[in-house]
């Protein structure tokens, strides 16, 4: 499989990150909101969202906001870096580390579903396309001198808080854009 996949372009690599990224929480989209509503008496769940889930309310137009905010910039970084790969830009580090980021949350959520042993918003997708991506696209920019361990760590470290930031940003926004809920589920 590596040798076909080894023709692709790099910039075939880079603008599947939000492909790959818009699929996988497509999935979260679509079922985030049952799943939580099922789950929501779990200890384990008000420990580990940034932001107070409100019941009240329609989940999943206040997750949708997030992700859209976050695929926005995920976009734009990948714009930028496949307009100026090349010329050693400092986006390539940057988009690498957002890849490094997608690729631990594609763990994540495969952990999450053994540690439950079931099924959570995601799970699919991340074990199909996230993880295999994230792997693949990092392995593809290292070999490719586009970046090295250096860049890969310096991009990370400013990725992983730009994520959760735009995390908590979307959700809290999204919070208080989302409309009340018609119907309890």
């Amino acid at each position: 499989m590596l040798s076909f996949m080894s023709d692709w372009s790099i910039v075939m690599i880079l603008w599947l990150l939000p492909v790959v990224f818009f699929t996988h929480d497509g999935e979260e989209i679509a079922t985030m909101e049952r799943w939580l509503r099922k789950n929501k008496n779990n200890p384990v769940l008000s420990k580990i969202s940034p932001v107070s889930t409100p019941w009240d309310k329609n989940i999943t137009l206040q997750f949708t906001f997030a992700v859209l905010l976050i695929g926005f910039i995920l976009t734009s970084v990948t714009l930028l870096t496949s307009l100026n790969f090349e010329i050693s830009s400092p986006f390539n580090a940057l988009f690498a580390g957002f890849v490094t980021v997608f690729l631990l949350d594609g763990v994540k959520h495969v952990g999450a579903s053994i540690a439950l042993w079931a099924y959570t918003p995601g799970v699919i997708t991340a074990a199909l396309l996230e993880i295999p991506y994230g792997i693949y696209a990092l392995y593809r920019l290292l070999h490719a001198d586009i970046i090295d361990m250096t860049s890969l760590a310096l991009g990370t470290i400013i990725a992983l808080p730009i994520t959760l930031l735009l995390v908590w940003t979307g959700l809290t926004l999204g919070k208080s854009v989302a409309p009340p809920r018609i119907n309890n589920m």
